[in-house]
């Protein structure tokens, strides 16, 4: 054999054998190929990522069925394949457990501060009822100041100066997604919170854990609502120009595409609206020449009421329906009466029967004279299911980490978190309405959520 023709072979036969490495590494055999069926054997119920119905399917009106499924039981769930669940637990003063959050010096310090009050009643209640084994749970608080690339600093601290065992948080979309790419390299369990950024969790991290349900699962209720069970057609879309509101509304201009009824307009406005455009002239001057059967807004709680606000004096009186963040006193005050009638989806039932929830609340109000909003609701849930982890699995972050992949349901405050092949919760979301000034939960009644 040739020189030349020797190494060409030796290059290809070296690309092969990586393959099938990398092959093996991503789904170990188990026994028998998934496609391979046993004589009689039942055909397993179709499970869809995400809760997405059939006629919102990626290609469904090109394919009957997909090449790759992800995210379902036919798919290895996210896994961790590396070394480290055999160090040894380490000798420890406190039990240490960081919080990323944009609690001051942010537009999202609303949220930031809520994420920050739920860790905190549950450390406390955490360490009432014996820490771990007699050690206290600490807090280590790092500011998310939603500058680029800050939160990558502040993994890496939390993960190599403070040595935490777990991180709660983040909010903010893109800076969320940098941390959880720093936390695959310094290998530390992210428990999300409060980001609903749906991609978040398709990045295939092994290391990040989502407790609240995400904007796929309102954007998909809203369509529905609007498109089938009022029968609109033109529906307009105002958001925030930045990663929150770009993310937010995708899934819902998918959904009107795949629906036959594509938006007739897509505004946004810039965050920093006071400095620039404080009459949000321009978007309502294009929403007024478009003339829309309703809009979906996704915006922060004062923005939201300010441009609520200035529809109304306009005389626009289309419906409005909105996203989580909107339910808010701020939103409230901002939009004073033309807040009446906006609807928004909302990640959990506060008005459930729920008796942790009740408890919850009447402490959380007692301690901060406010009501607990989603983001602390589920910041207390997500901070007690990462206590549960290091309990059961020691100080170990590889081991904890595999404790909380298989922490599949949680009866929680916020309710019933069930956790999908991607660990995020799909618990159904719920409408609110501002009805007399406050927000009423479960009007408008919707045929399906999801």
């Amino acid at each position: 054999m040739s020189s030349p023709w020797k190494l060409r072979f030796l290059t290809a036969l070296g690309l092969l054998t990586c393959s099938l490495l990398f092959a093996l590494g991503q789904n170990p055999p188990a026994g028998k190929p998934p496609d391979q069926k046993s004589p009689g054997e039942k055909k397993k119920v179709e499970v869809i990522y995400g809760n997405t119905p059939e006629d919102l399917k990626p290609f469904a009106k090109y394919v009957e069925e997909p090449y790759k499924n992800y995210w379902v039981p036919s798919d290895s769930p996210v896994m961790f394949w590396g070394p480290g669940r055999d160090k040894p637990e380490p000798e420890v003063e406190t039990v240490k457990i960081g919080v990323i959050a944009p609690i001051t010096r942010s537009y999202e310090s609303y949220i930031g501060r809520s994420v920050l009050r739920g860790m905190e009643m549950a450390l406390d209640d955490a360490n009432a009822a014996g820490g771990y084994r007699g050690k206290r749970f600490e807090a280590v608080v790092k500011n998310d100041t939603g500058l680029w690339g800050a939160s990558a600093n502040e993994v890496v601290s939390l993960s190599y100066d403070d040595k935490v065992w777990a991180i709660i948080g983040t909010v903010d979309g893109a800076n969320t997604h940098i941390a959880i790419r720093v936390a695959l390299r310094t290998e530390v369990p992210m428990m999300n919170v409060a980001d609903l950024d749906a991609t978040l969790v398709e990045t295939k991290i092994p290391w990040v854990v989502r407790v609240i349900p995400d904007d796929r699962q309102m954007t998909y209720t809203i369509a529905y609502y609007v498109y089938k069970q009022l029968g609109l057609n033109s529906v307009a879309i105002l958001r925030a120009s930045n990663r929150y509101g770009r993310i937010g509304v995708t899934q819902f201009k998918k959904a009107s595409i795949k629906l036959g009824k594509p938006a007739p307009i897509e505004t946004n406005y810039e965050p920093n609206y006071e400095n620039v455009n404080p009459d949000f002239e321009i978007q309502l001057e294009r929403l007024a020449r478009v003339q829309p059967e309703a809009v979906v807004l996704w915006a922060d709680a004062e923005p939201a009421g300010a441009l609520v606000k200035q529809i109304r004096d306009r005389g626009m009186n289309f419906p409005i329906f909105a996203c989580e963040r909107i339910v808010h006193p701020d939103f409230l005050k901002a939009a004073g009466k033309a807040a009446e009638g906006v609807v928004a989806m909302y990640p959990f039932d506060p008005e459930a029967r729920n008796p942790k929830y009740a408890e919850f609340r009447r402490r959380y109000t007692e301690r901060y004279r406010e009501t607990p909003d989603c983001y602390a609701v589920h910041s207390y849930d997500g901070t007690m299911m990462t206590v549960e982890a290091i309990r059961k699995a020691g100080l170990n972050r590889y081991r904890i980490r595999d404790v909380l992949a298989e922490m599949r349901h949680w009866d929680g405050v916020s309710g019933p978190i069930d956790l999908d092949e991607a660990l995020t919760n799909r618990r159904p979301v719920i409408a609110a309405s501002v009805k007399g000034g406050k927000f009423v939960f479960g009007i408008p009644k919707m045929n399906r959520t999801f």
